[in-house]
């Protein structure tokens, strides 16, 4: 809370009600952003390494049957 509000947790306290409320809702409106933020990277780390997908892929091409080999 203090990265970005740049108040003391002691200033926190001393505060009238009002100021407060206004205190928590920034800071809540700060942890949504942020959350927003990290959700989106994960997602798109999730489907830049869509492990899921390579594995289905691999387990249909096991199912089709015995490999060729080449002939020479």
């Amino acid at each position: 809370m203090m990265e970005k509000l740049h108040i003391q947790p002691s200033e926190i306290d001393a505060l009238p009600f009002y100021e407060y409320e206004y205190t928590l809702q920034f800071y809540n409106e700060i942890l949504v952003e942020r959350k927003e933020v990290n959700d989106k990277n994960t997602q798109e780390s999730s489907n830049k390494y869509n492990v899921s997908s390579k594995h289905k892929q691999a387990t249909r091409s096991l199912k089709t049957g015995k490999p060729k080999i080449p002939k020479l």
